[in-house]
């Protein structure tokens, strides 16, 4: 097709653009650089909370999405599945490389690994942090799982809207937690938000300018990053962490290049499926380009109430894109 016809910039309607590119390495870069850094709590069989509650210990979930005794959660979602994590003490995952994440569940004391067949075979949703059995079992049933969950939460703004609920005190287990269709958990894991977190959003503003002569342009876009914890001291951790990533340099996988390949490393249940990708190995297979992090500044400190502290940090992303 002659150029004075064609768009530029992406192949097709149907294919991921720079603004959703950007927000989706962001975030899942952020998601396993914490992860080096230890962003992550381990949960043993039978470990108690200081209310002697146990942290390991699932509860059925009862609504209508689920037959009863189908699906089992904890008390804190977004599990860890990867593995390969270079801090000390590492997540608690299996070696199953075909069955990446956690190595089994216990139910009534008897251990069934993740590869189990039969009436205790499941699968495990590790965004929301809970079990999916492949045949309900008895809600009376004491199911427990070894696991490690994501301390600071990475997710899209968009995931914050009015239908959501913040949850707050999910370190610990509270009273209402075993207890169906009571409190906050009453709520399904999908309209919860734990804390901390921070939640990525790219904003409308972005400027260009030449890379080379015979074509391509640095592009700038704005990005904002929403601190969000219980407490001033963990809010301003959150905003440091961010804006002291001042000229950093990081490499972005190309999303529709995995999408040709079938290489998503989760399913539409949020289980990895075999063989997943972590960060670096989709930045080694589907290598986009690099982008930098630049103009940091700190848009806000608030209180919003005693239990809710909120930060929010900019930062532009600079990308070199040859096509335009």
């Amino acid at each position: 097709m002659a150029d004075y016809l064609n768009l530029k910039g992406f192949d097709n309607v149907f294919s991921s653009t720079l603004n959703n590119e950007l927000q989706d390495n962001v975030v899942e870069f952020l998601d396993w650089a914490l992860l080096e850094k230890g962003n992550y709590q381990n949960v043993t069989r039978g470990e108690l909370s200081p209310d002697n509650r146990d942290y390991s210990k699932l509860r059925p979930i009862f609504n209508e999405v689920y037959p009863s005794g189908k699906a089992w959660e904890a008390f804190r979602q977004n599990w860890i599945w990867q593995s390969g994590v270079g801090y000390s003490p590492a997540p608690i995952v299996g070696t199953n490389k075909a069955i990446p994440g956690i190595s089994g569940v216990y139910v009534n004391n008897a251990y069934y690994p993740s590869s189990t067949t039969g009436i205790y075979a499941h699968k495990v949703d590790y965004f929301h942090g809970r079990v999916l059995f492949n045949n309900p079992i008895p809600t009376g049933s004491t199911v427990q799982v070894e696991y490690s969950y994501k301390y600071i939460n990475i997710i899209y703004a968009n995931s914050l809207p009015w239908l959501r609920e913040i949850q707050y005190r999910t370190q610990e287990v509270p009273a209402s937690f075993l207890t169906s269709n009571k409190g906050e958990f009453a709520l399904p894991a999908e309209m919860r938000v734990q804390l901390p977190a921070i939640a990525v959003e790219v904003v409308p503003r972005r400027k260009f300018r030449g890379y080379q002569l015979g074509g391509g342009q640095f592009v700038e876009t704005d990005i904002l990053f929403h601190c969000l914890a219980e407490d001033e001291f963990t809010r301003n951790k959150l905003v440091d962490i961010i804006s002291l990533q001042n000229d950093k340099t990081i490499y972005m996988f190309n999303s529709n290049t995995l999408a040709n390949n079938n290489a998503f490393p989760l399913d539409y249940m949020g289980s990895p499926v075999s063989g997943a990708l972590r960060y670096p190995d989709l930045v080694s297979l589907y290598y986009r380009n690099a982008v930098d992090f630049k103009n940091a500044s700190v848009q806000g400190m608030d209180m919003i109430n005693t239990n809710f502290y909120a930060g929010i940090v900019r930062l532009t992303v600079e990308s070199i894109e040859p096509s335009i």
